[in-house]
């Protein structure tokens, strides 16, 4: 019987391993799938069959990732130690700035005395627990100072108007006691500026002219300004005064100074005013100008009721010069407004 040729022969084998291969992809992977060899095969069939079998388990590496993961261990090595991580630098404790507010007046009520302070054109009423701009809280209030907290910090600033009571003495014609300076912000007589001119020597001038200026009749119920308006010679550098008013007939609604002593960075003002009906002002300049109708004071009342007529007077002034001296001055008589239904 004649022998097949070879080449049908290995057509068929490959065909048959061609076939294996299909059947075995098909069937779900396992354990005994994996370990299962195959029959008998040609050395051709062994080779073919290597690659199915890795792509069978993707998830074991072969040897060369395995080697590329593990240590060398003929690698260099240091021992010196590991340098330990600079210390992070502190944050420096906030500082409080200066206090921005300055003393502008007091208000004495039955409940309190309620302070006035100023930072530029804004008014604050500083009452006790109070938080001022967000960052001053007002941790006690009395007649000659304020204590806050500033809030950022957590230090603690005072703020003295004790100044004021001197004022109130010299306004009356007596003589301040000897104290320490009172804070810059509540000198209310500061010392003449240098180079300012001393004209206040006895003889060159006659006595200052002092004029009210204000509405003759007012509303119940309405506010109105009233004016102390001054003529001198001589250039005035302070004015403490005392007024006083009516309070069954008027409320003082505010005091501030004139054009003449608005100037900011070289004015001082305070004042307070008390339930008997009497307002403490002490007023300065330390660059003190010639004055000529000048308006030193202005008054804010609100009527109560309809009156003929409501008085505001001057009790006590003083008006001093350049060098300190006392600068004389006419008699005033006191403001009348009629107060209408």
């Amino acid at each position: 019987m004649r022998r097949p040729p070879r080449i049908a022969v290995l057509i068929v084998l490959l065909a048959g391993s061609a076939a294996w291969v299909a059947i075995d992809l098909r069937a779900p992977a396992g354990p005994t799938a994996a370990k299962t060899p195959a029959p008998a095969t040609s050395p051709t069939s062994e080779r073919s069959g290597a690659p199915a079998a890795e792509a069978k388990q993707p998830g074991i590496p072969s040897r060369f990732a395995l080697g590329r993961f593990a240590a060398d261990p003929f690698s260099a090595h240091s021992w010196t130690p590991r340098a330990k991580p600079a210390p992070v630098a502190e944050a420096p404790a906030p500082v409080a700035p200066p206090l921005p507010f300055r003393f502008a007046g007091q208000l004495q009520r039955d409940s309190g005395i309620e302070v006035y302070l100023a930072r530029g054109e804004e008014i604050f009423t500083a009452r006790e627990g109070d938080t001022l701009d967000g960052q001053y809280k007002v941790d006690s209030v009395n007649a000659t100072e304020v204590s806050f907290v500033h809030l950022p910090s957590g230090t603690r600033q005072t703020l003295q108007f004790s100044a004021l009571k001197d004022q109130e003495l010299s306004a009356q014609g007596g003589s301040p006691p000897a104290r320490a300076p009172a804070s810059a912000m509540a000198k209310l007589v500061p010392p003449a500026a240098p180079g300012v001119p001393v004209s206040d020597s006895p003889g060159k001038t006659g006595p200052a002219q002092l004029r009210w200026e204000g509405p003759a009749s007012a509303r119940a119920g309405a506010s109105f300004n009233v004016s102390l308006r001054v003529t001198s010679g001589e250039q005035i550098r302070a004015a403490p005064m005392q007024l006083r008013f009516d309070p069954a007939v008027l409320e003082s609604v505010s005091v501030r100074p004139g054009r003449y002593f608005s100037v900011e960075k070289t004015s001082s003002f305070g004042y307070r005013v008390n339930p008997d009906g009497s307002i403490f002002v002490g007023v300065s300049n330390q660059t003190p100008a010639s004055a000529s109708d000048a308006e030193m004071l202005v008054l804010t009342f609100k009527s109560i009721k309809a009156v003929a007529a409501a008085e505001i007077s001057v009790a006590s002034l003083n008006l001093q010069g350049a060098a300190g001296r006392t600068i004389a001055y006419n008699g005033l008589t006191p403001f009348r407004t009629t107060i209408t239904p």
